[in-house]
């Protein structure tokens, strides 16, 4: 009579064991091979955004508008008179830095479907052909929610935030956000020799998390219908910080990227993101850094502003 090999019911248990604490060992280890891999796709995009930054610069002369019009606030069709008689609110141009540097984001077709909208303007830019592409250069690979097209048709958002300083986006002293100590804010025509603070101590942009439109609108990284303080970012508070947004009374509260009470009044949005321990950022000089949450709370601040002559430590 032959015998018949086989496994024992508690070895096959413990083989089952032996096996879900491999697993159970290995995913961590997957997980951050993937963040580690999101992380740097994303400060790859964010290189990209500098670079078509400084392209334009390079062109132009100056930076880009961080937007042509200003923040929303009660003079709206009145401001324009506060840096030039003859420059008006036009109010259908509600767009941002993004629409001033499609070309270099190789979006040569929206830019001139944006060029073609803006000679007479038919409508506000958020119905324009262009609202609703996304664009892959501006969508970080670590945010879930992201990429984002608003479900209260106000079109794609991004993850990625130029810097207007190191205050709010609508002081009691200038509420349209005209007069910033930033590199972009409303009207802003900075040229990289006006940051005398330096180009490797001054923050250009960085990061934002997307927020679900549940019910209500979250506006945080609206390209298209820019005129709430959410397309540019404060360095008032340091990244990732457990103190609420304030986009002018457009918020959705979510893990990671709360809401602060909302006002029109003292306005601003911080810089957030889904990477382990701080945000990427991109400097004035062009390159990407790993700026830490814990970065000294003084040291982020100074960082915003291009000439307030604040020294910034090179160990932040």
């Amino acid at each position: 009579m032959s015998k018949r090999y086989g496994f024992t019911l508690i070895e096959l248990l413990v083989v089952i064991a032996i096996i879900a604490i491999l697993i159970g060992l290995l995913l961590p280890a997957v997980q951050k091979v993937r963040e580690a891999a999101a992380r740097m796709k994303c400060s790859n995009n964010l290189k990209q955004v500098g670079l078509a930054l400084h392209n334009y610069h390079d062109v132009r002369g100056v930076m880009p508008m961080g937007q042509p019009q200003g923040y929303y606030y009660a003079n709206w069709y009145a401001d324009g008179a506060l840096t030039d008689p003859n420059l008006k609110v036009i109010d259908a141009d509600r767009s941002c830095w993004v629409a001033f540097i499609l070309a270099y984001l190789e979006q040569s077709a929206m830019a001139s479907q944006y060029d073609t909208w803006a000679k007479t303007w038919p409508g506000s830019t958020i119905s324009g052909p262009f609202a609703t592409t996304i664009i892959p250069t501006l969508v970080c690979p670590s945010d879930k929610n992201s990429p984002k097209i608003s479900t209260l048709g106000q079109g794609f958002h991004t993850n990625y935030v130029t810097c207007l300083g190191s205050g709010y986006a609508t002081p009691s002293t200038a509420p349209n956000g005209l007069a910033l100590d930033g590199m972009f804010y409303g009207r802003s025509k900075i040229r990289i020799t006006d940051v005398t603070d330096g180009t490797s101590n001054t923050v250009m942009g960085s990061e934002l998390l997307q927020s679900p439109d549940t019910g209500t609108h979250d506006i945080r990284g609206r390209i298209w219908n820019s005129i709430h303080a959410a397309t540019e970012f404060s360095t008032i508070y340091p990244p990732n910080s457990t103190i609420g947004d304030n986009p002018m009374g457009y918020c959705v509260a979510i893990p990671g990227a709360p809401c602060a009470s909302q006002s029109v009044a003292n306005a601003y949005t911080l810089a957030r993101s889904r990477h382990t321990g701080g945000v990427n950022a991109v400097l004035a000089d062009g390159s990407v850094r790993f700026v830490r949450d814990n970065i000294t709370p003084s040291t982020w601040l100074g960082m915003g502003s291009r000439a307030s002559g604040e020294v910034i430590p090179g160990d932040y």
